[in-house]
């Protein structure tokens, strides 16, 4: 099966229609991974509507026996240069670390800022390509690459057609069982370290933004191959003292990150966080 249609943007109001109407029939899959695959095709076309101020919509979706695909590009402003506009960061990827931590919207008074968090979760592989970023999401990882010039934003969805996840399970490692509130993210700290290496207290600081916007924090350490003793100590020691509700999991650290967690946690002739600070 194979889906390749671009629409004007005004031909597009809806974007459960498009699902509905376009790319649900064509597909043939196990209840869940049709669920998966509604998630993240309806948020990511709605960003679309809502936020790219494009021209053209091009939608592509694909099965094979294996895998399915979607696929949702525009030739509007692009995700990373609309938040860089509106926010004033300073740079893309600066507007990729924030991103990805979730919660973030240009349009506070209409949207959540969870869409993209929630969907680059649920599928195996999301990927986002805008202005000269490329990144990619798998279940524990984070990949970025430079590439040229891209206008507008092209997101890709896959996923295994005898995948077992379920769009509640994700929710729930996220959020609240009961009241579903948006409660932990996971920051990857290889994002932070494309800006250089985690050697000071800025750069910590930097990290941490808006992370008292959640009661948990996962602090995913893969592909990090040391940090400085400053910047463990803002991350670690210092950010989690002035903001007790908050917690930190140490997640994929190697053995000599370890070794700085430990380091930090062990100097006791300091204030230490009451157990804010947790390996994963």
């Amino acid at each position: 099966m194979q889906i390749e249609r671009e629409f004007k943007r005004e031909e597009i109001k809806d974007e459960f229609k498009v699902w509905v109407q376009l790319v649900k029939p064509e597909l043939a899959l196990p209840a869940n991974v049709t669920g998966v695959c509604e998630y993240g095709f309806t948020e990511v076309l709605n960003n679309v509507i809502d936020h790219s101020d494009c021209q053209h919509v091009s939608i592509k979706a694909s099965q094979s026996a294996t895998e399915t695909k979607l696929e949702i590009s525009d030739d509007g402003i692009g995700i990373f240069a609309r938040l860089c506009a509106y926010f004033h960061f300073d740079s893309e990827i600066h507007a990729l670390i924030e991103l990805v931590k979730g919660k973030l919207t240009v349009a506070p008074s209409a949207h959540s800022g969870e869409g993209l968090f929630f969907s680059s979760k649920m599928f195996d592989e999301f990927s986002i390509e805008s202005g000269s970023l490329s990144v990619t999401f798998t279940k524990n990882e984070c990949h970025v690459k430079s590439i040229s010039a891209r206008k507008g934003t092209r997101i890709s969805m896959s996923i295994e057609n005898n995948s077992l996840t379920t769009a509640k399970e994700v929710f729930n490692l996220f959020c609240d069982a009961n009241e579903m509130t948006f409660y932990k993210t996971r920051f990857f700290l290889s994002l932070a370290e494309l800006e250089g290496s985690l050697i000071s207290r800025s750069q910590a600081k930097r990290v941490a933004a808006r992370f008292d916007s959640f009661s948990e924090v996962e602090l995913n350490f893969t592909g990090i191959e040391n940090i400085g003793q400053a910047f463990a100590d803002e991350l670690l020691r210092v950010w989690p003292l002035n903001h007790p509700n908050t917690q930190l999991q140490v997640s994929n650290a190697n053995e000599s990150v370890s070794k700085m967690v430990s380091h930090i946690q062990s100097r006791l002739d300091l204030p230490q966080p009451n157990t804010n600070v947790s390996p994963q």
